[in-house]
């Protein structure tokens, strides 16, 4: 059986009473394995009842001895540390100071105080636009995460255009033309 307490090991305190948070995790242990294809609709049902209705950590493990324990995630090594928001945080932190300097210089009139902050404004620029435009060009060209099938005939995706869905308190109302 998959780890279901940290260090309460089923096999040494099975007549240990299970908490809530247990029986969620082995819940969350079937749901896995359903979204696998390893357990049925109605095998999946019957034992997520059983997981709600166990009171000990051995009834439990008695759900679940026949599942692998789920594969963690692996981080992807292309994603790194730079995504969209943090270009745009940095960029914002660079671009906003220096703007606001340039502006405020203004009044002053002499070259000094307009020429350095319009210099420091420029730079920052020039760090931003490349820094954004990595940071989109990794989120176009990642991989794409399998998904399970949606709900649908023969458990094939069933997909919707964008004019089909609807929103949940939308009806959909026809209205008849007499001929």
């Amino acid at each position: 059986m998959a780890d279901m307490g940290g260090d309460r090991i089923p096999g040494e305190h099975g007549h240990v009473r299970a908490a809530h948070a247990d029986r969620e995790r082995a819940v969350d242990l079937l749901k896995n394995a359903f979204v696998r294809g390893m357990l049925d609709k109605d095998e999946f049902d019957q034992r997520v009842g059983e997981a709600f209705a166990s009171r000990t950590y051995a009834e439990l493990a008695a759900i679940t001895r026949d599942l692998p324990a789920p594969v963690p995630a692996i981080p992807d090594p292309d994603e790194g540390w730079l995504t969209i928001r943090r270009a745009v945080i940095i960029s914002a932190s660079m671009l906003v100071p220096t703007a606001l300097a340039t502006v405020l210089s203004v009044p002053f009139a002499d070259p000094a105080f307009i020429v350095l902050p319009f210099l420091a404004f420029f730079l920052a620029s020039l760090v931003s636009v490349p820094l954004i435009t990595e940071a989109l060009h990794r989120r176009r060209t990642r991989p794409r995460r399998p998904q399970a099938p949606a709900a649908g005939a023969g458990g094939k995706a069933v997909r919707e255009s964008p004019r089909q869905r609807r929103s949940p308190g939308h009806r959909n109302l026809t209205l008849a033309v007499p001929a």
